[in-house]
């Protein structure tokens, strides 16, 4: 079951507000456990790890249109330079007609980032990307072995995929934590291993159109200044409730 941290929202998640100084994405407690992280399916095959994961919270959808703004209008990202999603008059920031529930797309690592420290500052959490094993960890929803956040069926009716435009968040059922689109709708970027490596998106996005790419270890290493209409986030809050 999700919940929301912040200056409102409830179970379920009340939308955020472009003019809201910080509002916290629903967050869906992730328990403790161990998992085995990669796949031999995974392209390139992946070497199979086991891996101890503590509890924490993670956004239980990508970050919204609407979301992002109210961090524009709060000053968290100044070098933002916008995208079609997001409409601006003044200094003030707005979404597009229809977009607010959309997935916040057209963002680069640096804006993701800025996001969580904005967010971290305003909410009082300590908020931050998921590292891959945390994302992976989370996607798989405690079924251990399984293709798909949903286990492993065909995707069709199950994500967003094979699409002309990503849906609204939670248009789809929600894995066994209680997270919706971990596969499908956009790429989400986690925290890179290291400074020298390319930074890693995963989850697929609603442009493929081969369902291996919504694997639960399929990752797609990207730029960190790619900024375009498959790509996005979710955020990560450490510690459990």
């Amino acid at each position: 079951m999700g919940f929301a941290l912040g200056l409102l929202g409830a179970a379920g998640g009340a939308p955020a507000q472009a003019g809201d100084a910080a509002v916290a994405p629903p967050l869906a407690a992730v328990p403790a456990g161990v998992f085995v992280m990669g796949g031999s399916e995974a392209q390139p095959p992946r070497e199979l790890r086991r891996i101890d994961m503590p509890a924490f919270r993670l956004g239980q959808y990508e970050v919204t249109v609407e979301e992002w703004a109210a961090c524009l209008n709060g000053g968290g990202q100044p070098d933002y330079p916008g995208s079609p999603q997001v409409t601006r008059r003044g200094k003030r920031f707005r979404p597009a007609r229809g977009q607010g529930r959309n997935p916040a797309a057209w963002i680069s690592l640096a804006d993701a980032q800025a996001y969580c420290r904005w967010l971290s500052e305003r909410a009082g959490l300590r908020a931050r990307l998921p590292t891959e094993a945390e994302w992976e960890y989370a996607a798989r929803g405690g079924l251990e072995g399984a293709r798909f956040p949903w286990g492993w069926g065909a995707p069709e009716g199950r994500a967003c995929f094979n699409a002309r435009a990503p849906r609204r968040v939670g248009a789809f059922p929600p894995n066994g934590y209680g997270l919706c689109d971990m596969a499908g709708n956009v790429f989400e970027w986690c925290a890179p291993d290291n400074a020298g490596g390319p930074p890693v998106a995963r989850g697929g996005s609603w442009s493929e159109r081969d369902p291996r790419y919504l694997r639960v270890y399929n990752r797609v290493p990207f730029p960190a200044a790619y900024r375009n209409a498959d790509v996005g986030f979710r955020i990560l809050v450490e510690g459990a409730e």
